[in-house]
């Protein structure tokens, strides 16, 4: 496979290049396969992967931190996203501009 067959993964991953978007941190999973394959197919995304979604999202925020610009952040499921809270609230606070998907 190429890419994926998913447009909207297409678009989203397009989307980000479109908006910014030069860095993203990966927590893979089934449920997040088209994505990931969209992401990895794309030249113009440095991409991280770190399975742990609480340590995926604390080193976002550094990313976010020292880089010009938005980091994505990209998770499996509703239960898996909620590892994100404590990061992104510290990014809410200090400004830092954190996507998470």
């Amino acid at each position: 496979m190429k890419t994926t067959d998913k447009d909207s993964c297409l678009i989203l991953v397009s989307l980000l290049v479109k908006h910014g978007v030069r860095h993203v941190v990966i927590s893979p999973g089934s449920r997040n396969a088209p994505l990931v394959v969209a992401l990895a197919q794309c030249d113009a995304i440095e991409k991280t992967v770190v399975i742990d979604e609480r340590s995926a999202a604390f080193i976002a925020l550094g990313k976010a931190s020292i880089v010009d610009g938005a980091v994505a952040l990209v998770c499996t499921s509703g239960t898996a996203v909620l590892n994100y809270a404590p990061a992104i609230a510290e990014a809410y606070y200090r400004k830092l501009p954190i996507v998470v998907v």
